[in-house]
C-alpha cells in the first residue's frame, strides 16, 4: 500500500517565503518527471515526518496536489545541519513499473556483537546504488557480519538481491572491512 500525502503549490517563490513556510509547519519541495513539468510544492512537517518514519526515504508516496495525484518518491533531502529537520524536498514521479536508479542505506547486522570482541568495523559504503522498478524499492540492504572476524571484508558482490533489483555500484567496491586495533605504544612506554 502506497501511502499518501497532501500538498499544494506553492505561490510565493524565494528564500524568504521559504523562511515564513517552514516557520508555518511546512516544507518547500519541487516535483518533477519526464512526463510533467516540475511544480513547487508545499507539504506538512509533520505529514512527511509520519511518512519517513513508516516507510522510508526510499518508499513510494502519493502526492495529492489540488485533486490531482500523483506518485512519486523522495529523490533528494536537504536537511538543517543542526536540527536534521527537512528543510527542501525533491520529489521524483515515477510509474511503480518504471525502472529506476536509486541509493538505499546498508546496515551491517551483528556490528555490535563483532566489536565487543575488540576489533575495529570500517564501513567504506553506507548505501548502495540499485537499479529495480519503482513499486519494489528495499528500504534497506542488510549484511550478517556477526561471525566476521579481523582481515574479512565485506564486498557488494557479498550482498544478495532477488532478481527483480540489479546492482549498479562496482561489484568489487568493499561495503565494509574488519580491522583489529593497534596499541599505540608512546617514547615512555605507555599505551595511548
Amino acid at each position: 500500500m502506497i501511502s499518501s500525502i497532501s500538498s499544494s503549490i506553492r505561490d510565493n517563490l524565494g528564500t524568504n517565503s521559504n523562511h515564513r513556510l517552514r516557520k508555518s509547519g511546512y516544507v518547500p519541495a519541487v516535483i518533477y518527471g519526464k512526463h510533467m513539468n516540475t511544480l513547487p510544492i508545499e507539504v506538512n512537517q509533520k505529514e512527511l515526518d509520519a511518512f519517513i518514519r513508516q516507510g522510508g526515504e526510499n518508499s513510494l508516496i502519493e502526492i495529492n496536489i489540488g485533486g490531482q495525484s500523483y506518485t512519486g518518491y523522495i529523490k533528494e533531502i536537504q536537511r538543517d545541519p543542526l536540527t536534521k529537520k527537512a528543510i527542501h524536498l525533491d520529489f521524483q514521479q515515477v510509474n511503480p513499473d518504471e525502472k529506476i536508479h536509486i541509493s538505499v542505506p546498508v546496515i551491517l547486522k551483528g556490528r555490535n556483537l563483532v566489536e565487543k570482541s575488540g576489533v575495529v568495523v570500517q564501513q567504506q559504503l553506507k548505501e548502495i546504488e540499485i537499479e529495480c522498478s519503482a513499486g519494489n524499492i528495499p528500504k534497506k540492504v542488510e549484511f550478517d557480519i556477526s561471525f566476521f572476524k579481523p582481515g574479512d571484508v565485506v564486498k557488494v558482490a557479498d550482498v544478495e538481491f532477488g532478481e527483480e533489483i540489479s546492482i549498479v555500484d562496482g561489484v568489487e567496491s568493499i561495503v565494509a572491512s574488519i580491522a583489529t586495533v593497534e596499541r599505540v605504544i608512546d617514547d615512555e612506554g605507555e599505551a595511548l
